[in-house]
């Protein structure tokens, strides 16, 4: 069997690392890379365990977003659903588990299969302010489904499943990526169809809306574009703002996805500045002293990686 080769790739979660820190971004690209073996040196099995971790607000989102998908399909089969109801069914066996498997650590056995919450590893929660969290949990996931019902699903009720464009959001595959250079840029809408000559895009959002959503909305025309050959000012992009009942919605334009194309080039540029040789093909990063840590002590607080870096 050939041996896995770590690729330079991109993607939004990827550039926000690297700007948040850029001591992080080698934690989770290079050095856990092949601690998934047995024989991993410990360092690089630790990594790669850490690189594993989820916190809390993405919990959230990942069973808000099972719980929509849910719901979603339970509409189109014409069954009357209701917020209760998506929430016993998708979210709460999958917040469940995910409890057990993080309080009972059986992500040392495997930390892909199992995940661990970065709140219960590092001991951040006493119990009052973990049954807060349960509690918020559950509020945000009936708020995002309650809001979809109510808001989202009269806009999509027309569309039939022979229009939808799989994403491997929907289809519960491995992301795929488009090219820019040759690069492989990631892009995972959650729901995406044909509308006469229109493609639309749906992202559902279980938080906050934020600025750096607007360049996501870009990279998924970008995405529209380059998978279906789609045509700029035929694409439309939302973002569902689910918890507090909010959308934001967009038409994209030629000028955007260049703009996207040069933000998406820029990042690797200062990304290649951290490899040896700045030779993004071959990808190897210089030794961890070169990549700086953040200045910012919160940054460090909110990190998996705090265990192994040093402060």
């Amino acid at each position: 069997m050939s041996q896995l080769k770590n690729r330079f790739t991109w993607s939004f979660s990827a550039a926000d690392e690297f700007e948040t820190c850029r001591r992080k971004r080698y934690w989770s690209k290079y050095a856990g890379w092949g601690g998934w073996e047995k024989d991993a040196p410990e360092l690089a099995r630790k990594a790669y365990r850490l690189s594993k971790m989820v916190n809390i607000y993405t919990l959230t989102g990942n069973a808000a977003e099972r719980a929509v998908m849910w719901t979603l399909r339970r509409l189109q089969a014409g069954a009357a659903v209701d917020a209760q109801e998506a929430y016993e069914a998708a979210a709460r066996p999958f917040l469940n588990e995910t409890w057990r498997s993080s309080r009972q650590q059986l992500w040392k056995q495997d930390p892909k299969k199992y995940p661990c919450l970065r709140e219960h590893y590092y001991g951040e929660w006493e119990p009052e302010a973990e049954r807060k969290q349960v509690q918020r949990v559950k509020d945000t996931v009936l708020a995002c489904v309650e809001n979809f019902i109510g808001l989202v699903w009269p806009r999509l009720k027309e569309v039939r499943h022979e229009q939808e464009l799989a994403t491997t959001a929907s289809i519960g595959t491995h992301p795929e990526a488009i090219e820019i250079d040759e690069i492989p840029v990631y892009a995972v809408p959650d729901y995406a169809y044909q509308s006469g000559s229109d493609v639309c895009i749906h992202d559902w959002k279980s938080g906050r809306p934020r600025e750096s959503h607007m360049d996501q909305l870009a990279l998924y025309g970008l995405w529209a574009n380059r998978r279906f050959g789609v045509m700029p000012e035929n694409i439309v992009v939302f973002v569902e703002y689910l918890s507090p009942g909010e959308v934001v919605a967009r038409r994209m334009k030629a000028a955007e996805l260049e703009r996207i194309i040069g933000f998406i080039r820029s990042s690797v540029a200062d990304m290649a500045e951290y490899l040896v040789d700045g030779d993004i093909r071959r990808n190897e990063p210089l030794p961890v002293e070169e990549w700086e840590a953040a200045a910012d002590s919160s940054v460090c607080r909110n990190c998996n990686y705090r265990e192994i870096c040093a402060p």
